[in-house]
């Protein structure tokens, strides 16, 4: 089984990095079942929390986009 890290942010999202591959996967690449080694809190609001919060940047009305599409 492969090792992860299970960290929880102050937004309440939790997010699961690997910490070392098994054997198995090194070999086929194939993922198997999650092993959770290490649990950590960290007091500060995930990546797309954080880029949410910090709103459009000041250039966006420079960016031409066709309106038809959503992102």
């Amino acid at each position: 089984m492969c090792d992860y890290i299970q960290r929880e942010y102050a937004c309440r999202h939790y997010r699961w990095i690997a910490s070392s591959w098994c054997r198995e996967y090194a070999i086929t690449h194939k993922r198997c079942t999650p092993n959770v080694a290490h649990f950590e809190h960290k007091d500060i609001d995930c990546g797309e929390c954080k880029s949410r919060k910090r709103g459009a940047v000041p250039w966006e009305h420079m960016i031409r986009r066709d309106k038809s599409q959503v992102y």
